[in-house]
């Protein structure tokens, strides 16, 4: 299997991550405006529900790669290089359920806790870009998955 460069799967999350953050905004925006701060945490818990829906959907259909990784020529794989069933994508998405933490953090007052256990974890979930084998972050190793280089993407070397 070919690996990414961390920088590939750096941007591809950032690409990810700028596609909800303006569904999840106009959600938000629009649950506030009807109901205030009551509904923008409901609006929170469906934008979190909603990132771990769109990255399912995305890597355990036909593409096996969110649009960020496909910018890139991105797949995610199990460990025999095969599409991965959906529970096993689903448990590669623990991080991202994370969020829901925030909410709830919110929620019982105890945001600054909540916010810095998952401060912590995203950190670690980030360092661990830079580690062998393959830069498998945490998420990968601990679903038993891979982020493999499968073709050339959207955006292409000299290009």
């Amino acid at each position: 299997m070919k690996y990414p460069q961390w920088w590939e799967r750096l941007v591809a999350g950032i690409i990810d991550g700028v596609i909800m953050a303006v569904v999840g905004g106009i959600i938000y925006t629009i649950f506030f405006a009807i109901g205030g701060w009551v509904l923008a945490f409901i609006a929170w818990i469906i934008n979190a529900a909603l990132f771990v829906a769109y990255k399912v959907f995305f890597e355990s259909g036909q593409w096996q790669a969110t649009p960020g990784k496909m910018v890139f020529g991105l797949k995610v794989v199990d460990e025999s290089g095969q599409r991965a069933p959906l529970q096993q994508v689903l448990m590669r998405t623990w991080p991202w359920w994370l969020s829901l933490l925030n909410a709830l953090g919110a929620l019982i007052g105890l945001m600054t806790v909540l916010s810095f256990l998952v401060t912590l974890a995203i950190i670690g979930i980030f360092c661990t870009f830079f580690m062998p084998p393959g830069g498998r972050c945490l998420h990968d190793t601990t679903a038993r998955m891979y982020v493999i280089k499968a073709g050339p993407g959207l955006i292409q070397k000299g290009a």
